[in-house]
């Protein structure tokens, strides 16, 4: 009975300890490598007709920002996605679409929390929530991944420079969305190279936004599905043009025939795309 005993308890050990080597653990902070450390990353191409609007659905859920919208994202083809980020009451940065609807919805009721708090509590399906941190370790792990930011707070500048100082060499992969034509300077100063205008926050003037497009390089600019018009696709310079949020694809055919390079989606993936 003795030997029994111990036979059985030793397995369990065993199994314990492989279930415990085997999961997927991710670090309190993330540490940015040397800058030679990622320069076997090959960028993804450099303006997909897919980008994944919120890390793309996951069990059929959207906005949800989660590392297993990431893995699933990747898993399919996306070397693109888009990602919203809020900050907590304590000042660290964090993978969230807002602190009322979504948090609400990811975490059981809306208001801002901690970090700690963020991290803790119990998250909506079972979904692993991220923070930047989090997010920089993924990345660390898939350096050919590029991300575009939507950043919710209402100073964008501030947010991007705290995502440059914490990613080091992987502030490359990041492209930072701005929302007003004088964020364009700051954000340039902070190192970011591709930069995206998105009008979803200002008056949809051509005519004002050509002007800016021949001063000031863009890697693309995005534009609502409600309000692109061959007017806007004309005035981006010559700079890429992205739809959002698009999960129609006549809506793509369609605009995609008149210059829009492509859009921000949900539900479409690249491993399932047709050539257009």
């Amino acid at each position: 009975m003795g030997r029994k005993l111990a036979f059985v308890l030793l397995l369990a050990g065993a199994l314990a300890l492989g279930f415990f080597l085997g999961r997927r653990t991710l670090p309190v902070r993330y540490a940015p490598a040397p800058a030679a450390a990622h320069a076997q990353g090959t960028l993804a191409a450099e303006h997909p007709q897919l980008i994944a609007h919120a890390g793309g659905a996951v069990y059929g859920y959207r906005l949800t920002n989660s590392l297993e919208a990431l893995d699933t994202a990747y898993a399919a083809g996306h070397r693109c996605v888009e990602l919203d980020f809020e900050r907590t009451a304590d000042g660290d940065v964090v993978l969230l679409h807002d602190w009322e609807s979504m948090a609400a919805r990811m975490l059981g009721s809306p208001g801002q929390r901690t970090l700690a708090e963020f991290k803790a509590a119990p998250a909506f399906a079972g979904l692993t929530l991220l923070s930047l941190d989090d997010l920089l370790l993924w990345l660390d792990e898939h350096p050919e991944v590029s991300v575009v930011t939507d950043i919710k707070s209402d100073d964008n500048a501030a947010v991007l420079s705290q995502i440059a100082g914490q990613a080091g060499d992987l502030q490359r992969n990041f492209i930072p969305q701005i929302y007003a034509y004088d964020q364009y300077e700051p954000v340039r100063a902070l190192g970011y190279e591709r930069i995206i205008l998105t009008l979803y926050r200002m008056q949809k003037e051509p005519e004002v936004l050509a002007t800016f497009t021949a001063e000031h390089p863009l890697w693309a600019l995005t534009v609502d599905q409600t309000a692109i018009s061959g007017d806007l696709i004309a005035a981006a310079g010559g700079a890429a043009v992205y739809c959002h949020t698009v999960n129609d694809l006549s809506f793509f055919e369609q605009w995609h025939a008149q210059g829009v390079t492509g859009i921000y989606t949900d539900y479409f993936v690249p491993d399932k795309w047709p050539a257009l």
